[in-house]
């Protein structure tokens, strides 16, 4: 018994020894990090290794904060860009009724559709209704989270055949009318619907008229309701995009403020806490959190840039979230590697997220579909065939096969890599499309070139895009009511080749 006894001891004295140096290996008295030196003393802190890590865990919380949140600043951006830069007002319409105009900064516009949208605010409008004309229309309303509500006109309930669509404010406790309305619950104050006019026959003036039918008003107000203002987005400056540094924080401190909490967001709303970010409260950073999230914007920015042009590689790799690519063996990429609620069965759709509303806004079934009808699909590319960027320098030729699958058109549009809209040439032209008068060859294929001022290939001007030296650009090609064609492999776009 006492040997057994005296061998239990000496255990449990072995044991302890080996307890006191694993905990001796996991805190170490300096700790060398991306952070710094952190030092501990007797296993505590000191005050200099406590700031450092505080502003460490603030800052990595800013940067995901900040990926997280792109999509709503997003959207927060053109609602105030589109009053201070163009007059418009809540419930009023901005129309690029002359099309979008290159030298406006919006993400991926274009110059080849009507355009209108509308910034709304159910707090102050109470249920709201959206009134959509019969006609060639495909248009959809989103949160300013960027997550489909609806899809209206010819993709939407109404079949393009018109309707009124009801948008109920989040928590809406009063009465519904039972007929007369597709009902929309809202999941957020702030919403906005965007409308595109399809021209039909080369009739541009038609398709901005049926536009303009388009209605938005209080249900209050519904027995008489008051016109609707539209300005005009063709002519006047503008600049939509997300702004850098600390106003970028305080466009989402108003969107959290002005909505309700989900509750997928609140473990990101804990993170923002510390900084000076809260529901209900002023957004007055100090010091220190200022120059936290000054730089966290900045890195942050960082990687959605590199999110968006590199993403497709990274969901690839990982498994998830991707569709076969449009035309294996190529540069192209869907454009749409996010579904309309942004998440799966098993996880949200951070990256896939990023990736898109970087480059881009709005999401709705109706982009992206992944199936012949009404809607649209769009591809990009940001590498030519040899695995190049592209630059406003160099001379390039993309050959578009014949019969593009695309019910209503085609178009390619190139994007300045800065700002993620229309590149700026001198001809405030930035686009092509099957609406245009291009020369065709004998097969009815089409050869399109871009490139700098005069380097126009003779004969085929009407085919060219000028490019603008000194920046940077991708091309983006868009399929409008997408045909099977461009998802069964039997039609194939090949890659943009630099000429030599």
């Amino acid at each position: 018994m006492k040997i057994s006894h005296k061998r239990a001891i000496l255990a449990l004295l072995t044991s302890g020894l080996m307890l006191t140096g694993a905990y001796a290996q996991t805190t170490p008295d300096s700790v060398k990090t991306r952070a710094g030196d952190l030092k501990f003393e007797q296993g505590f802190p000191t005050d200099e290794t406590t700031r450092m890590v505080f502003d460490e865990i603030d800052y990595q919380r800013a940067v995901q904060a900040y990926l997280w949140a792109y999509p709503a600043v997003s959207f927060e951006s053109i609602r105030l860009a589109t009053k201070s830069d163009l007059g418009a007002d809540l419930n009023d319409f901005v129309i690029a009724d002359n099309y979008a105009n290159p030298k406006a900064v919006w993400l991926t516009a274009n110059d080849t559709t009507i355009y209108a949208l509308t910034n709304v605010d159910l707090e102050k409008s109470g249920p709201l209704v959206v009134e959509i004309p019969p006609g060639a229309i495909v248009g959809l309303i989103d949160d300013f989270w960027q997550r489909s509500l609806t899809d209206v006109g010819l993709p939407g309930p109404d079949a393009g055949k018109g309707g009124k669509f009801l948008l109920l404010p989040p928590g809406y406790k009063g009465d519904v009318p039972q007929t007369g309305y597709y009902v929309v619950q809202a999941t957020m104050n702030n919403n906005n619907a965007m409308i595109r006019g399809i021209i039909q026959n080369g009739d541009k003036d038609g398709a901005v008229a049926n536009v303009k039918k388009v209605k938005v008003y209080p249900l209050s107000e519904s027995a008489n309701p008051k016109p609707n203002k539209f300005v005009s987005m063709s002519e006047n400056p503008s600049n939509t995009l997300p702004p850098p540094g600390i106003a970028f924080w305080e466009r989402l401190s108003s969107v959290i403020n002005n909505n309700p909490i989900h509750e997928r967001d609140l473990f990101v709303l804990g993170m923002l806490k510390p900084l000076g970010i809260e529901k209900g409260k002023e957004f007055k950073p100090d010091a220190r959190q200022k120059a936290i999230l000054e730089e966290a914007a900045l890195v942050g920015d960082a990687m959605g840039r590199v999110m968006l042009m590199e993403g497709p590689h990274r969901f690839r790799q990982v498994g998830e979230g991707l569709e076969s690519e449009p035309f294996p063996g190529t540069n192209w990429h869907w454009c749409f590697q996010v579904n309309p609620v942004q998440q799966t069965d098993t996880y949200g759709q951070i990256d896939e997220r990023l990736h898109y509303t970087y480059g881009a806004i709005y999401t709705t079934p109706a982009l992206g579909v992944m199936k012949a009808g009404p809607g649209g699909n769009y591809v990009q590319a940001f590498k030519d065939k040899d695995g190049n960027r592209f630059h406003g320098d160099k001379k390039y030729h993309l050959h578009v096969p014949a019969n593009p699958p695309a019910e209503a058109f085609w178009s390619l549009t190139l994007y300045d890599t800065a700002t993620r809209s229309m590149i700026q040439n001198p001809p405030s032209d930035s686009a092509l499309s099957g609406l245009d008068k291009l020369k065709a060859n004998a097969d009815g294929s089409i050869d399109l070139y871009f490139g700098p001022a005069g380097s126009a290939p003779a004969g085929l001007e009407a085919n060219w895009i000028e490019t603008v030296p000194g920046k940077g650009f991708y091309p983006f090609f868009r399929f409008y009511t997408p045909k099977e064609g461009l998802f069964d492999g039997t039609w194939k776009l090949p890659d943009v080749e630099e000429m030599k």
